[in-house]
Formats: C-alpha cells, sequence, structure tokens
C-alpha cells in the first residue's frame, strides 16, 4: 500500500519482498530489537504487517523502477513526551546525497502529524559524528535541541552521545 508519494521515493508499507534487504541492518523494522533474523521478521510481519498505531516502518521506494532503497520507522518517544521519535535508513551508500532521505523524510513526517492527532513534536536521536544526518534534520525543517549523553546505539560498549532534534506541530 502506497502512503505517501514525493518525485524521487515513494512510502509504501513493508512487503515480504523486503524482508531480506532490511533485515541485514539493525533496527530498521523495530526498535526493540535487533530484527535481523529473517524467520523473525517474518513472524512480526505476519503478525503486524510493521504498523501498528504506536510504531510502524515502511519502505523507501525509488520511484524510478520501484528498487527499495531504504527504509523509515517510528514509535512512541517516551510515556510523557507528546510525540513520536523516527529513524531511519537508506541502506547502499551510493543511494545517499541524492534527496531520497531528505524527501522521504519530509513526507514521513507530515504522515505521521496528518495520521496522529495528539502527536505534537516528532523527534530525531542523531549521533553527533554523523554530520549528514545531522544536516538532513535541518534541511526537514527540525531543529536542534540540545545533546543526550552517551545515547547512542552503534556501540554498546561506548555510546556515543546524540544530539536531539525536533519538528513540531505548529
Amino acid at each position: 500500500m502506497i502512503l505517501a508519494d514525493g518525485q524521487k521515493v515513494r512510502l509504501r508499507t513493508i512487503g515480504v519482498r523486503d524482508l531480506k534487504a532490511a533485515t541485514a541492518h539493525l533496527y530498521t523494522l523495530s526498535i526493540t530489537e535487533p530484527m535481523t533474523d529473517p524467520a523473525r521478521a517474518r513472524e512480526v510481519y505476519d503478525k503486524t504487517g510493521f504498523w501498528t498505531p504506536d510504531a510502524g516502518a515502511c519502505a523507501i521506494e525509488a520511484t524510478d523502477g520501484g528498487r527499495l532503497i531504504g527504509t523509515l520507522q517510528f514509535y512512541r518517544a517516551g510515556p510523557g513526551i507528546h510525540g513520536l521519535e523516527i529513524g531511519y535508513i537508506l541502506h547502499d551508500e551510493d543511494d545517499r546525497g541524492k534527496g531520497y532521505a531528505s524527501e522521504a523524510l519530509r513526507l514521513f513526517s507530515d504522515l505521521l502529524f496528518a495520521g496522529h492527532d495528539w502527536c505534537h513534536r516528532l523527534q530525531l536521536i542523531i549521533e553527533t559524528w554523523n554530520d549528514a544526518s545531522a544536516r538532513l534534520a535541518e534541511n526537514c525543517g527540525y531543529a536542534s535541541e540540545g545533546i543526550l549523553r552517551k545515547a547512542g546505539y552503534s556501540s554498546p560498549d561506548e555510546p556515543s552521545d546524540c544530539f536531539i532534534y525536533s519538528r513540531v506541530r505548529d
């Protein structure tokens, strides 16, 4: 099912055909588990389709040819926060820097605000070393709010400091 259409990308629900590519990357289908086991991913897919009112994942597909280029996901930011957190990845480094991620993030942000009346903020947690992702957030209307110390996920031994970015409804 198509969720949103742009010039370069289309957002659609995850399909069985996407599971092999998506499970090659940690935490791209779920924030609560790595979801790198294809059998486990299929089990979750069969139960939820990777979409519930409080959490979900969608495919980023190139409009020229329908190639899966990445995924986006959302989940509740926290029990006391009236908002959602977003994660995203482009699977192939060759697809980065071409405007796919920025268009996908804009489309997804608009989709989440439209579909969740209670949601007043969207947030991104970006490791401080990831300059490209920080620029992407700013180009998509997200504002830097500060640093979350030791909040990163890429290294379990020594979590990185992270920027927190937000976009608010009004």
